[in-house]
């Protein structure tokens, strides 16, 4: 009875099988990748919206501080004109 020896496992194979491995894993970190700027991207749109509220707010304050303060000069200088009578 002859005994083939099984023949050594060709380099090209590992080769081959390791570059399709490799391939799979830059598509699947690819696709990591897309989700992850998709998703940074929604959250960056979401908080420029609330910095655009909240400068809006700040402005919409800043307006109320200066009628306020310009009511008060006004109200400071009739009493003013009242207590020197």
């Amino acid at each position: 009875m002859t005994r083939f020896a099984a023949a050594p496992p060709d380099p090209m194979d590992r080769l081959t099988d390791a570059l399709a491995r490799l391939a799979q894993a830059i598509e699947t970190l690819d696709q990591a990748l897309a989700r992850r700027l998709e998703r940074d991207g929604a959250d960056r749109a979401a908080l420029e919206r609330a910095l655009a509220e909240a400068k809006a707010g700040e402005a919409a304050a800043r307006q109320a501080a200066d009628m306020v303060s310009a009511r008060l000069d006004g109200a400071i200088d009739r009493l003013r004109g009242v207590l020197e009578e």
